[in-house]
């Protein structure tokens, strides 16, 4: 069971890092974008960052995938290390950017996701993961039965599934009730009707008044 937990944390790790690096990829402008609407690093540590951030998230897949399938037990610890501490990186940043008040894009994607605590929660439970990962895997080669190795490809896609758009799927409430909150006026706005007192003068109201 200790080589399952292992080829899983390893797996939604890697991953992670590969969609990361398809997202970028897909949609190159958005890290760039992302970062300078945060506002918090120089223009060239923006640039050098947007460049060398989905390389390194690719390379990591790359080889990580490569080091799994092989049963490569070093190559994959150190993959599982350098995520765990690319990942705390990334919760570090988006805390520190939060704190200053500022918003923008998370940029982890081509989708319009705002940077939010729920972006520096995935990042910091991706690198408990590569690091509980890297521990597991440093205690000794990865090695599945056949219903383990089934139950893992079926798992892993599903929980790296769900961590991705957990960002996105927790800003839905708060998108909605928006989106309910604009419409309520309109749904209220109807045409002035004209009440009239008892003595005959005539009283304007937006609505009947309440009894």
């Amino acid at each position: 069971m200790t080589g399952f937990y292992g080829g899983l944390t390893a797996s939604v790790v890697i991953l992670t890092l590969l969609l990361g690096a398809g997202s970028h990829v897909a949609a190159p402008a958005a890290l760039g974008d992302a970062l300078w609407a945060h506002g918090v690093l120089s223009p060239r540590n923006r640039r050098l960052a947007a460049v060398t951030l989905p390389i390194a998230e690719g390379v990591l897949g790359a080889a990580g995938a490569a080091a799994l399938l092989t049963v490569h037990q070093l190559v994959l610890q150190c993959v599982l290390g350098l995520g765990a501490v690319l990942f705390g990186l990334y919760a570090a940043y988006t805390r520190h950017v939060l704190a200053l008040g500022r918003g923008g894009p998370c940029g982890c994607s081509g989708q319009d996701v705002p940077l939010s605590r729920w972006v520096t929660r995935r990042a910091a439970a991706l690198a408990v993961l590569a690091t509980t990962g890297a521990l597991v895997v440093g205690a000794g080669p990865v090695r599945l039965s056949t219903a383990e190795l089934i139950t893992l490809v079926l798992a892993a896609p599903a929980c790296t599934a769900l961590l991705w758009s957990l960002p996105a799927a927790m800003h839905e409430p708060t998108a909605a009730s928006v989106h309910l909150s604009t419409r309520a006026p309109a749904h209220h706005q109807a045409e002035p009707t004209v009440h009239r007192t008892a003595e005959g003068v005539p009283t304007r109201w937006t609505s009947p008044p309440a009894p």
